[in-house]
């Protein structure tokens, strides 16, 4: 029994030196101080463990006997677990003690020393804690960058109809310019699929320009009873009307080939609204002499600066799944990146390490020039604001009392037009209103990104 006993021991060993190469490994990687402490304890733990084991070797030696036991009948009914641990303790003598242990997927039996019983219970429950703080925050990670979607009905559809359609355009060159903008757009979705979806929604406009320009030449539509009527000018509205059925499907193609671009064009002014700040960042922790890759791993994993952390996660996946070193992860994410400053900035950080130069210096001094750029665009758009103030005041405030003032003197002395009070009054307020909305827009767009 002391035999069978000494290989379970054995096996926990393995199992325990397992964990230690995780942890070991775990420590490497992590740049978080609270973390690194806890993975070293869980170390130092996991250590003691196996010590432990070590120490009941020679015991179990001690009571390992050559003769062999006379083997069991076939009719006798094997012993309770209670017993039969009984039975082991008593085999293996005083100095040892036998403990649960799982292993494997079931539970099994070790034995140390009773001296070690204590320590070895207290080692076990810091490397188990250690290992559920680390799992948990694996979970956590794993369940916020591994975004998948479901497959669009939709995409799958136009898959189906026009893939052979795309991938022979595509293939011919003929959507060279799309497949970049996708790329840079950060869409998930291959280009032939999103050729076919183009082909698929112009297809159904054409239909629906067939469907409106005969409702718009067969009916006549007025906002006053009958509302709907049969029209009597058919010729005529034909000419008007004729040509939705080909200016609907050539406006929708129109769209959704530019709507990539334009994602893009959006994309590129986040990651430059955000890439001054975060290259401070990246300049402080290139600073404390941590593996340059690590710190686009803490970009990564940085909720404060969501384009620029998309971008940096890039270049983790093209070298934690694709396995490229950080050189090549580096250009590949410069060429595929919508914003020239931040292919800018890591074709200078590859370059930097290739000549082995210093990264904090590096993008300490890029930090400054971008924070220089960032309070000229400030002071432009501040002065910009003040100019659009002035038009404001002069378009919203003066101009409207101005020709209220005239339409009320023109209205008075009945020259040219008369109009009651109340509609002059739903006039100008409407107009006013109307301007106002206009104003709001304008500058939501213009300030929304410096």
């Amino acid at each position: 029994m002391s035999l069978q006993v000494l290989k379970v021991n054995a096996l926990q060993e393995k199992k325990l030196l397992d964990k230690l190469n995780f942890l070991l490994r775990k420590n490497m990687m992590s740049t978080d101080l609270r973390e690194k402490r806890v993975i070293e304890n869980a170390i130092i733990a996991t250590q003691n463990q196996m010590r432990i084991l070590n120490n009941s070797i020679p015991l179990l030696l001690n009571n390992i006997s050559l003769a062999r036991r006379l083997p069991q009948p076939e009719n006798l009914v094997s012993l309770p677990k209670p017993i039969q641990q009984a039975t082991i303790k008593k085999e293996l003598g005083g100095e040892l003690i036998t403990l649960k242990q799982e292993l494997e997927g079931s539970e099994t039996l070790i034995a140390i020393a009773k001296r070690d019983k204590n320590e070895y219970l207290k080692q076990l429950q810091i490397t188990n804690d250690s290992l559920k703080h680390i799992k948990k925050k694996e979970e956590l990670i794993e369940s916020f960058d591994n975004e998948y979607k479901k497959p669009n009905g939709y995409v799958t559809a136009a898959n189906k109809i026009f893939s052979e359609s795309s991938k022979k355009y595509i293939e011919g060159g003929y959507f060279n310019w799309l497949k970049i903008s996708l790329k840079r757009g950060g869409f998930q979705i291959l280009p032939s699929s999103y050729v076919s979806v183009i082909f698929l929604t112009t297809f159904l406009a054409f239909f629906i320009g067939i469907i409106l320009t005969i409702i718009l030449v067969f009916f006549q539509i007025s906002i006053t009873p009958p509302f709907i009527a049969l029209s009597q000018e058919i010729t005529q509205r034909l000419i008007k009307f004729g040509g939705l059925v080909l200016g609907i499907p050539i406006l929708t193609f129109l769209a959704l080939y530019i709507y990539p671009s334009t994602e893009k064009s959006s994309i590129e002014k986040d990651i430059d609204y955000e890439l001054p700040f975060a290259t401070i960042q990246m300049s402080a922790i290139a600073s404390a002499d941590i593996e340059p890759s690590n710190i686009f791993r803490i970009i990564a994993l940085n909720k404060e600066y969501p384009s620029i952390r998309q971008e940096a996660k890039k270049v983790m996946n093209q070298i934690n799944l694709y396995g490229y070193d950080l050189i090549t992860a580096l250009r590949n994410v410069a060429m595929s990146s919508p914003s020239h400053k931040w292919a800018d900035l890591l074709n200078g950080f590859s370059t930097t390490i290739r000549s082995g130069g210093d990264l904090g210096k590096y993008l300490g001094k890029k930090a400054e020039t971008m924070l220089f750029e960032y309070k000229l665009k400030k002071e432009k758009s501040t002065k910009a604001a003040e100019t659009f103030m002035n038009v404001y005041i002069s378009i919203v405030i003066a101009a409207p009392m101005l020709l209220m003032l005239v339409l009320v003197m023109l209205n008075v002395s009945g020259i040219g037009f008369s109009m009651p009070i109340s509609i002059l009054t739903l006039v100008a307020v409407g107009v006013v209103s109307l301007i106002n909305v206009v104003f709001i827009a304008y500058l939501h767009v213009s300030q929304k990104r410096i």
